[in-house]
C-alpha cells in the first residue's frame, strides 16, 4: 500500500509567523521518503513563497494557494485562475464594506491598497514588502484573492461572495476568495484521482479551517495541539505537544 502525507506549512511544518523549518523535520522528510511515504505541501501559500522551503525539505509535490495550484512530479494538474468579471464582482463587494483586497498568483502578489487591517495582518504573517497596485489583475494571473476582514464582518461579507467565489478563513484578520468548488481536499482528490489504480493510504497535518478540507478526504487527519476546535472535531489524532507533526508521524508508525 502506498503511503501519502499532506503537509500544512504556517502553524503545523512552521510555526512563529515565518517559512522555516527545524533540523528534525528536514530529517523526517528524508526518513519518509526511504520508507517510501510520499510527503506533499498542501498550504495557502503561492510557489514564491516556498519555493525555497520545498527545496530544502527536498519536496516536488505539492499543493498550493488553497488548492489552486497543484504539481505532481513535476506535472501541473490544476491551475485555477478568476476571470476579470470574477475579480471585479469581488471588488465590488470589497468596496461595498470599505476593506482592502489582495491578488495572488505563483510568482507575486499586490494589493488594493494599504490600511491598518492590512498592517496588522502583515506583521502576523511576516511579510516585508507589500506592493500596492489596484488594477494588478488588469495585467496579471490571479489564483486566488483576500479580503481583509476581522471574524464579526466574515459573515456579511461572504453572503455577497458565495455566488462568485469559495472563501475559507486561513488568518485573524484575511480570508482567502478562492474560485468555486477551490480547496485543498478538492487538491488531494486530484492526486488521488492521477494515481488511479493505486491503493493508498492517506494522512494530513494541519491546524486552521482551511485544513478541514483535508481531514474530510483522508484516512487520518492529524490536527495540531493549538489547531481550531472545529479542525479536531474532524481529527482522527488531536496533538498533546507543541511538535505535533513529529508526534503525528511517531503515533502512526510513520517515523521511528
Amino acid at each position: 500500500m502506498k503511503k501519502l502525507a499532506f503537509f500544512d506549512l504556517d502553524g503545523t511544518l512552521c510555526c512563529g509567523g515565518g517559512l522555516q523549518v527545524e533540523p528534525e523535520m528536514i530529517a523526517a522528510f528524508s526518513e519518509l521518503r526511504a520508507k517510501g511515504i510520499l510527503p506533499v505541501i498542501a498550504t495557502g501559500r503561492s510557489y514564491y513563497e516556498v519555493k525555497e522551503l520545498l527545496k530544502q525539505l527536498c519536496v516536488e509535490h505539492f499543493i498550493l494557494s488553497n488548492g489552486c495550484y497543484v504539481r505532481l512530479a513535476g506535472k501541473t494538474l490544476l491551475d485555477a485562475k478568476f476571470s476579470q468579471t470574477e475579480i471585479e464582482t469581488i471588488l465590488q463587494i470589497a468596496d461595498q464594506y470599505q476593506v482592502s483586497a489582495g491578488y495572488f498568483n505563483q510568482e507575486g502578489f499586490a494589493i488594493t491598497n494599504y490600511s491598518e487591517i492590512v498592517e496588522e495582518h502583515v506583521t502576523y504573517m511576516g511579510i516585508k514588502e507589500v506592493p500596492v497596485e489596484a488594477d494588478f489583475y488588469q495585467n496579471n494571473p490571479v489564483n486566488f484573492m483576500n479580503l481583509y476582514v476581522n471574524a464579526a464582518l466574515e459573515k456579511e461579507v461572504n453572503k455577497e461572495l458565495r455566488m462568485v467565489a469559495d472563501t475559507v478563513r486561513f488568518a485573524p484578520l484575511a480570508i482567502d476568495v478562492l474560485p468555486k468548488n477551490v480547496s485543498k481536499g478538492a487538491a488531494i482528490q486530484i492526486f488521488l484521482n492521477s494515481m488511479a489504480g493505486i491503493q493508498m493510504e492517506t494522512y494530513a497535518f494541519g491546524d486552521q479551517n482551511n485544513d478541514l478540507s483535508m481531514f474530510q478526504l483522508v484516512d487520518h487527519g492529524i490536527a495540531m495541539h493549538h489547531g481550531t476546535e472545529e479542525l479536531k472535531e474532524q481529527a482522527s489524532y488531536i496533538a498533546k505537544t507543541e511538535n505535533g507533526v513529529l508526534e503525528g508521524l511517531k503515533h502512526y508508525g510513520l517515523i521511528s
